[in-house]
């Protein structure tokens, strides 16, 4: 009985026990309740009962006789109903999701503009946040650029602003530039268009977009991952000083070219 199928069908509604009676069902044109138990491992003072949630579901139909016997429904028959009803479910969901979201941009439109700090947590939702964000700049992103990172995938959402002319400056720190795989992302974004500087530390890890909104990390809190908290801030002179700041880390960066040269001897040849 393959495990796989079993997670499947629990996932559509069925019960451990169901989804096992169903697929032995599925072995034999017609079972008996002995046959059903051995073949599917549930115990038999249960299978009339599973025998009986199958059938108000459509699955399986009981053959009378002197000695009682059950057929399964066949899979494009008692399967399909629940895969109908998934996708009336998503369709539907999708439809609500529009909804939501035309609601979502009414409300930031209608937002205070007495509100200007958000504390936002879970990496995933960090995450998603930073793509909403630099998917509406239009002029620069500016990162301090330091581990950990939210997004474990290649971001689409660069690479995009960067086709439509939104300037991208990024500042990595040396230990990270010396390591292979971020260097080899760092390296990526470099040939779309991103520029790169490489500082020795920085002081946070930091994101200003368009001059207009920063987001940083809480770094006391990441750890353990998932408590990746980050604060989101808009009209306030503190974006100004840390724009600041970047500007000053930037003028005292150097350039990869200059990483290259002043630490060929300490980088593998794999690195390079």
């Amino acid at each position: 009985m393959q495990s796989g199928h079993i997670d499947i069908l629990m996932k559509m509604g069925l019960s451990l026990n169901e989804a096992k009676v169903y697929l032995a069902l599925l072995k034999k044109k017609i079972s008996q309740v002995g046959e059903i138990a051995a073949l599917s491992g549930v115990p038999q003072k249960m299978i009339y009962y599973v025998l009986q949630k199958l059938m108000s579901k459509g699955m399986c139909s009981l053959i009378p006789g002197r000695v009682k016997k059950y057929k399964p429904t066949e899979p494009g028959v008692g399967i399909g109903s629940f895969i109908t009803g998934a996708q009336k479910q998503i369709d539907s969901s999708k439809k609500m999701l529009d909804d939501l979201e035309k609601q979502y941009e009414i409300g930031q439109n209608e937002t205070s503009s007495l509100e200007c700090v958000e504390i936002i947590q879970n990496t995933t939702t960090v995450a998603q946040r930073v793509l909403s964000l630099e998917r509406l700049s239009t002029e620069e992103v500016l990162s301090f650029n330091k581990p950990p990172y939210a997004m474990s995938e290649r971001n689409l959402e660069e690479l995009y602003g960067l086709k439509r002319g939104t300037r991208y400056r990024s500042i990595y720190q040396i230990s990270e530039a010396r390591n292979l795989i971020p260097r080899s992302v760092m390296e990526m974004y470099r040939e779309a268009g991103e520029e790169v500087r490489i500082s020795e530390s920085l002081p946070m890890k930091m994101m200003i977009f368009d001059s207009r909104i920063l987001m940083f990390a809480l770094e006391e809190c990441l750890t353990p991952p998932e408590n990746f908290t980050a604060v989101i801030i808009q009209r306030s002179s503190l974006i100004n000083a840390l724009k600041e700041l970047f500007e000053l880390y930037w003028s005292h960066s150097i350039t990869v070219e200059e990483f290259r040269e002043q630490y060929k001897d300490s980088i593998s040849p794999e690195n390079t």
